[in-house]
């Protein structure tokens, strides 16, 4: 019987972001192929929906490490060591350091990094692109649009390899049949610039003068909640905008909900449209990373400018004009997400990955 390769999927923190969950679903996608180990390098706070997920299967080692950078450290090399991992797939910056290093230090064969965007600040490039070039087997990107970035950015082409996100539990179509008085939009992810809520906010305010009917609801957390908040309440729109801080019932909400709309800034692969694209919604969204790969526009939604308030005041007053073409681009959204986005894509990108490298 073939023994097992032993895989470690290893996260910083463990919050509510895209690349985390991403990095538990490479973990069951790989799990029934490969011995699993997940880690946590600071387990201060877990997220518990992503903990659930690791934990249903049951085969997969989950270990979680505390203390100071130094005792973490020392105790991650020393798990390496004793577990005999052969492979390693970090997610974002301060992992990646992590695995190079104690890769290093455990005599690890492939260390791949992980860049979850198709832009990274400076000093993050920086870091990145060194480990990428001189200390590891490569970098994997989820965004096909990441790859000239970075490679105009000094990354070494041949050691770049792109597997895009996946989506798990893709649903069939729900056709609603329910005719409302309400037209509801709603973003989900971070309260960060990246999202760029203020473009948001500015044509859901410039939208509502004419369709009094629309209300925007905003989910997610982070650093910028309470400017936004105060925001909202400066522009005087606060009765026809809802914050949800990080609930539970995201699908539900974005099934209640009749159009997505994303204003970021930059992106990789954005899980939070492959989730609205599940909920059957049509997405208005600007035109950064693989949002183009996502949305096809006049298809399945449309694209705009990044901070062009105009534009998206024009997609989502068509899209709110006429509820039958919201219906058909949620069906396109959704056969567009099973037949590129899959679960078992992903796994078999991955398993090429590892068998080209054993």
């Amino acid at each position: 019987m073939k023994t097992k390769r032993k895989i470690l999927i290893l996260v910083k923190n463990l919050t509510s972001g895209g690349a985390e969950k991403q990095s538990i679903l490479l973990a069951k996608a790989l799990a029934e192929y490969c011995e699993v180990h997940y880690v946590i390098l600071n387990a201060k706070y877990q997220e518990p929906k992503y903990i659930a997920l690791l934990e249903e299967k049951g085969n997969i080692k989950l270990a979680r490490f505390t203390g100071n950078i130094l005792s973490r450290f020392i105790e991650f090399v020393r798990y390496v060591q004793d577990n005999k991992i052969t492979f390693i797939f970090s997610y974002l910056t301060a992992a990646n350091v992590f695995a190079v290093v104690a890769g290093k230090f455990a005599k690890v064969k492939h260390v791949f990094i992980g860049i979850r965007n198709a832009y990274l600040p400076p000093f993050k490039l920086i870091v990145d692109r060194l480990l990428c070039n001189r200390f590891s087997s490569g970098a994997i990107l989820n965004c096909y649009s990441g790859e000239e970035y970075f490679v105009k950015e000094g990354f070494k082409r041949e050691k770049i390899k792109i597997i895009p996100n996946c989506f798990e539990d893709i649903i069939p179509f729900q056709e609603k049949t329910e005719i409302k008085q309400k037209v509801k939009i709603i973003t989900v992810g971070r309260f960060v610039k990246q999202k760029d809520y203020f473009t948001a906010l500015m044509a859901i305010d410039k939208i509502r003068s004419c369709h009094h009917n629309v209300f925007y609801q905003i989910v997610g957390y982070g650093e910028l909640e309470e400017v936004i908040r105060r925001r909202i309440s400066e522009m005087k729109i606060e009765s026809h905008v809802e914050i949800y801080i990080n609930p539970p019932n995201i699908f539900e909400l974005l099934s209640n909900a009749d159009i997505y709309l994303s204003t970021s800034l930059f992106e990789g692969t954005s899980n939070s449209i492959m989730e609205a694209m599940n909920a059957d919604l049509p997405v208005v969204a600007t035109d950064v990373g693989d949002n183009s790969e996502l949305v096809n526009g006049g298809v399945t939604g449309f694209l705009t400018n990044v901070g062009n308030v105009e534009q998206i005041c024009t997609h989502l007053n068509t899209l709110i004009l006429d509820r039958n073409l919201r219906l058909v681009m949620g069906c396109q959204g959704k056969r567009h997400l099973q037949q590129k986005y899959s679960m078992d894509q992903f796994k078999r990108r991955y398993q090429k990955v590892i068998e080209d490298k054993s």
